[in-house]
Order: structure tokens, then C-alpha cells, then sequence
């Protein structure tokens, strides 16, 4: 189930060993669009080209691949990526302004643009309604597809393995994300798209502070991309018109879905983390803080409840608090356990607390005071991450 007068595809040209490489999203009209793009100063031709075609605020089509990040690879770089827009827009009858492009991959590689021609074509002869071609052509070193939909009507968001009943009026968003994730902007790659009529909203505005409560409340490694790009598309096809706040509402919860997906399926992680902080002046700092640290991550990988260490990351954060009056949490699904409170260590059972930090899901909750709350998205750093990265290249 994906929202009306959308299209995709995907196909293999053989940028990777194996699965799709090439893929395509399409919608039958033309598309109210959006978009954030890295931050990073080293980026890739396509995020320039994306962030000029975003600037008329209108799209027919997505082209992207996966395998190669054609990042710093010059003047050639720039120029294959302006053909993949020319050639997506040549076999779908539309203009080359209106598509945007994504790549994700090996940084410093040009591409071999006779295996993308190949597979632009025979992506846009495979366009349908099913998005898991294209999901899958987006993938690099994750292991699942990443997917949520929500109705307007409707507050579910459904995931992978749900079977959706959604209604109309529909948000659809996929992602891929696995590794180098500490988005400054969106999430590695992700592409959601609506049927509702959002023209009378301002779009990029709603979706810039979705942004800020989901994918840029994330992270795997600390390490910002250089191809981190987020696009919306919003076609109208289905008539619906909705209201500013239960639109962004919507369009949060699907961003918020992606992120975590991304976080649990971070390279060789075993579990998602929720890092909870309230209170001092800068509780997001603190959580991120905690999240991108090394020792807070193993530690968590080997289910260590190492009190010492969250409040080591928190205090270093540069953010002024008072350790006498702070409470330390560990929580899962089904129960929390005190470790610190009031500046002294809390009576717990270490092996207890171990056993149930085994779940896949993991809930750092820290209390510095009265204030607002962040919560930072993030996984546990493992053997897997070494072993992925330290072969990615050669």
C-alpha cells in the first residue's frame, strides 16, 4: 500500500555484487517538494544537483544509486550526475530539472556510466506500485529494508512485517542507513512521499522541524555523510487537504519510524538505544554526547551496566549540572533500574541488570533537573562495526 499516482523500480546493473543498484521513484504529476541536504563541506555532485533542483520546489522523479558516492571525483562527477537526471527524466518524459539524484557508496570512485544507463533503463521499464525493488537498490551495508506509512486519519505508523491498513491519504517514507550516521540535516538517504495536497502549507518549514525531532536525533557513529539527503515529494492525488499541525504530526511520526529503524540496524549493532535526558540548559547536547560515546556504546554491546561511563560522557559534554541532585536509569521493555541518584551509586544487582540489558532494546534514561527533554537514537558498537569497516574499502 503506497500513496496515489507514485511509482517505482529498480534493477541491477552491477555498481554492487549483488541486488538492485539503480532506483526510481516516480509520480504521475507534478510533486510539491522538499528536502535537507549534509551539512558536511565534503559532499557529492548529487547534492548539489538535488539541493538546485529542490530550489524550484517541484518534482516528477527520484533517480538514485547505490554502490559508488561519486563523491570527490571532480568535474567527471558533476557531469554524471547531471546525465543520470538527463537520462531518468529522457525514459520518463519528463523535464531534467524535475528529478532529483541520489548516490551512496564508496567515496572516490567514478561511476561506470555505461552499467547506469543500463539500469536507468531498465529501472523505469519496472516502474509499479511495489516499492521494494527500489528499497532494495538503495541498500549498501544494511540488512533490512526500512520502510513506515501512516494515514492522515489514522496515528499508527506501520513498519516491515506489518501488513497495512492505512486508509487514505497517505505518508509513505523509505530509508537506507547503516553506518557513517550522525545526520546533520536528514538520515543517509531516505525519500518519502505523499499523496495529500499540501500546496496551501509550507512545506519545507514542516519538514525541517520533523527533521529536527527524528533523524537529526540520531546516530550510529558519530560520523556525518557525505551524501545525507532527505526528499519529499507531495503530489495531490488524493484530494485530501490537510491542516498544517496534523500533517507535520504525521509526517514526524513516519521520520521519527525511519530513524529508529536506521539506528537498530546500525553496522554489527545488537540492540536500539534510547538515550533520554531532561533537564539543564542543553539536555540534546547531553544525550548526543552520551549516544556518539565509544565506551557508553561497548559497554552496552556487552550488556556492562557501567554506570561510570554514561555520567563520564554526559559531564563532558560542556553542559553545567549538578551531579548531587541527578537520577540514572537503565530501562527495556518491561522494567528500570536505578543505578545512580542524588550523587551516590544506587543498590542494584549487576547480573540481573546485565541479563535484561540483553533485549534489542535499551533505555538510557538520565535526570539532570526541571526542563525540557531530548531523546538521541542510537545502537551499541560491537565487533560487526570494526569487521564492516575496517574491510568497506579494500
Amino acid at each position: 500500500m503506497t500513496p496515489k499516482g507514485f511509482s517505482f523500480g529498480g534493477a541491477r546493473c552491477g555498481l554492487k555484487n549483488k541486488r538492485n543498484d539503480i532506483g526510481l521513484i516516480v509520480s504521475d504529476r507534478e510533486a510539491q517538494s522538499a528536502g535537507v541536504l549534509t551539512q558536511n563541506v565534503v559532499r557529492a555532485a548529487c547534492v548539489d544537483h538535488t539541493r538546485s533542483v529542490l530550489g524550484r520546489g517541484r518534482l516528477r522523479a527520484v533517480v538514485v544509486n547505490s554502490g559508488n558516492a561519486n563523491c570527490c571525483t571532480g568535474a567527471q562527477g558533476v557531469k554524471d550526475t547531471s546525465r543520470m537526471a538527463e537520462l531518468a527524466a529522457s525514459h520518463l518524459g519528463v523535464s531534467a530539472e524535475e528529478v532529483a539524484v541520489g548516490s551512496t557508496g564508496v567515496i572516490g570512485h567514478t561511476l561506470d556510466m555505461t552499467k547506469v544507463e543500463k539500469g536507468i533503463l531498465a529501472a523505469s521499464k519496472k516502474l509499479g506500485p511495489d516499492p521494494m525493488p527500489f528499497m532494495e537498490a538503495i541498500l549498501t551495508t544494511d540488512l533490512v529494508e526500512k520502510w513506515a506509512l501512516r494515514s492522515l486519519a489514522d496515528p499508527q505508523v506501520y513498519i516491515p512485517g506489518d501488513k497495512p491498513d492505512a486508509g487514505e491519504g497517505l505518508i509513505f517514507g523509505v530509508a537506507k542507513g547503516s553506518g557513517m550516521i550522525a545526520p546533520n540535516m536528514a538520515t543517509m538517504l531516505s525519500y518519502i512521499v505523499t499523496d495529500l495536497d499540501t500546496s496551501a502549507l509550507d512545506l519545507q518549514q514542516i519538514l525541517n522541524r520533523a527533521v529536527s525531532r527524528s533523524f537529526n536525533c540520531m546516530t550510529v557513529d558519530g560520523d556525518t555523510s557525505t551524501n545525507d539527503m532527505l526528499v519529499l515529494m507531495a503530489n495531490g492525488a488524493s484530494g485530501l487537504m490537510p491542516n498544517a499541525g496534523d500533517f507535520e504530526q504525521a509526517l514526524t511520526d513516519v521520520c521519527v519510524s525511519l530513524a529508529k529503524q536506521i539506528a537498530r540496524d546500525g553496522e554489527g549493532a545488537t540492540k536500539l538505544i534510547e538515550v533520554r535526558v531532561k533537564g539543564s540548559g542543553d539536555p540534546k547536547n547531553v544525550a548526543r554526547t552520551i549516544a556518539d560515546s565509544p565506551l557508553v556504546k561497548t559497554a552496552l554491546f556487552g550488556c556492562d551496566p557501567n554506570w561510570g561511563r554514561i555520567l563520564m560522557a554526559a559531564g563532558r559534554a560542556g553542559v553545567p549540572f549538578d551531579l548531587n541532585t541527578i537520577r540514572l536509569a537503565l530501562a527495556t521493555r518491561d522494567e528500570e533500574y536505578l543505578l545512580f541518584q542524588d550523587g551516590a551509586p544506587a543498590i542494584f544487582d549487576p547480573k540481573r541488570v546485565s541479563a535484561a540489558m540483553k533485549s534489542d532494546y535499551v533505555i538510557v534514561d538520565l535526570r539532570l533537573g526541571e526542563g525540557e527533554e531530548a531523546t538521541i537514537y542510537t545502537c551499541d558498537l560491537g565487533y560487526g562495526y570494526v569487521r564492516i569497516n575496517a574491510e568497506y574499502h579494500t
